[in-house]
């Protein structure tokens, strides 16, 4: 079971995570439908999870995970990280179980995830970045205002051939203006 709730979305509400999610994440992590969108090719166990687990909930961490969660059942992980306070930026990431995939909760909760970081954290900028041929996390970003900013070709190597991968950013002006 989730931790409390922190953000409340439309559809998902964000929970803090808590060493028993750490199953659930790995499980995530693991899903073959999942886990070629994610920047790592090697099996993610569940002891690496519960490390994880205490960096999102660290006060010292440069990050922030938060489990999606529909009537209470975690449905994905979502992410900022890299946040540098000074200069005001950071970068988000999400991903969702299959059975939750193409319902809308990603674009809620990335979107509650970047109102969070300029309302609440005074962040500047916010990036992000997708493989160019995952069409669905492409249209979340683009959907919430990100802006493509550029390619860095041939940046993953999948299933015996190198991907791009396209870079997003969002400045807080452009996410108040809509």
């Amino acid at each position: 079971m989730p931790g409390p709730p922190f953000l409340h979305g439309e559809k998902v509400d964000l929970h803090t995570v808590v060493e028993a999610d750490a199953e659930f994440i790995a499980r995530g992590r693991n899903d073959p439908a999942v886990r070629p969108w994610l920047p790592r090719s090697r099996p993610h166990a569940v002891a690496e999870a519960r490390e994880d687990v205490e960096g999102y909930m660290s006060d010292d961490s440069d990050g922030l995970g938060l489990l999606a969660c529909v009537d209470g059942d975690p449905v994905g992980l979502v992410s900022m990280f890299m946040i540098e306070a000074d200069s005001g930026r950071a970068l988000v990431a999400a991903w969702f179980v299959p059975e939750a995939q193409g319902k809308g909760y990603g674009t809620d909760a990335v979107g509650r995830l970047v109102e969070y970081g300029f309302d609440e954290r005074r962040l500047h900028r916010i990036g992000a970045s997708a493989r160019a041929d995952n069409d669905a996390s492409r249209a979340t970003l683009e959907k919430l205002g990100f802006v493509r900013e550029g390619c860095r070709r041939e940046h993953y190597y999948v299933d015996g051939e190198y991907v791009d991968r396209i870079t997003y950013g969002l400045l807080e002006s452009e996410w108040r203006a809509d």
